[in-house]
């Protein structure tokens, strides 16, 4: 995948898995090394996992600082960039995309142990996953995500997102936004290229509506099935990392940091959903400290 002008041009390099394509690429390092950190710097990969209807572009303005010490992996969940979409509901599940990313560790990443990062969606799935193989992970950073619940406290946003998941039919195609507009969209145009939007909107264009909706049910409408009970048995170091703003997640935040085994609790003042996106440099000295952390 190229990297450039605040977007990529191409991803380079596919996957196949449990019946799709997974679009992936890779920065840093060399090819397939693993190893503990020495004086070139961390040779653990660091695997990204992005969130609902995201892809692996959600990193990019990111990739290249981080890389810099270390190999970068990056992944499209299936349904999502550039991965296949299946067209039926039938797979989008988070069980079947954790299978999908534990698969996608051991043929892709070395077989672990990784570095993971979750992302909002993406968390909940790196949870699963580490749950179901704790030795293809060293260490996990969750974003802004969950353990038991993404719904709004707000009980008319909740009700109005609900329903408007239930009434979504992929049938008829990607709507042209699932955004309820908020302060952050203005932060996310001011601090990123218009490049970068551009690829952004038409990676999601380009999504399988019917992810939209088996996985947008999941989320916004159903509810996750709980963890909670099964947190204290992540025993590897642990970084949650979340916008002050980020409500419901920043509430949660504290509980999932103290539930897991070796869990610390990292704000980002004045950030929201995506601070890689609009507190990049706070963002990344969260994510270098958790790894600094692992390595010492």
């Amino acid at each position: 995948m190229t990297v450039t002008g605040g977007g990529w041009t191409e991803i380079s390099q596919r996957f196949s898995v449990h019946g799709v394509e997974l679009c992936w690429d890779e920065w840093g390092g060399e090819a397939g090394e693993v190893g503990e950190a020495g004086e070139a710097g961390d040779r653990v990969p660091l695997v990204l996992c992005h969130g609902f209807t995201g892809s692996a572009m959600d990193f990019s303005l990111q990739i290249t600082e981080l890389a810099s010490r270390r190999r970068v992996v990056a992944l499209d969940l299936r349904g999502h960039g550039h991965s296949t979409k299946t067209g039926s509901l039938e797979g989008y599940t988070i069980a079947q995309l954790a299978d999908d990313l534990v698969a996608f560790i051991e043929m892709v990443a070395g077989g672990g142990p990784v570095d993971l990062l979750g992302h909002s969606m993406g968390g909940l799935v790196s949870l699963t996953a580490v749950l179901a193989r704790p030795d293809l992970v060293r260490s996990l950073i969750l974003m802004d995500t969950s353990a038991w619940s993404f719904l709004p406290v707000d009980e008319g946003v909740r009700t109005l997102v609900h329903d408007y998941m239930t009434a979504f039919d992929p049938a008829r195609g990607v709507p042209t936004t699932l955004s309820f507009g908020g302060p952050e969209e203005d932060l996310i145009t001011a601090a990123t290229p218009a490049e970068w939007r551009a690829v952004r909107d038409a990676s999601f264009a380009g999504m399988d509506a019917y992810a939209i909706k088996a996985l947008g049910m999941v989320l916004m409408a159903d509810g996750v099935g709980s963890l909670r009970d099964q947190l204290p048995l992540i025993t590897c170091p642990v970084t949650v990392v979340v916008g002050s703003h980020d409500h419901p997640l920043v509430d949660q935040a504290p509980e999932l940091a103290v539930a897991v085994a070796d869990g610390v609790l990292t704000v980002i003042e004045g950030a929201y959903h995506s601070p890689q996106l609009t507190h990049g440099d706070e963002w990344r000295a969260a994510v270098e400290g958790h790894l600094a952390r692992v390595n010492d």
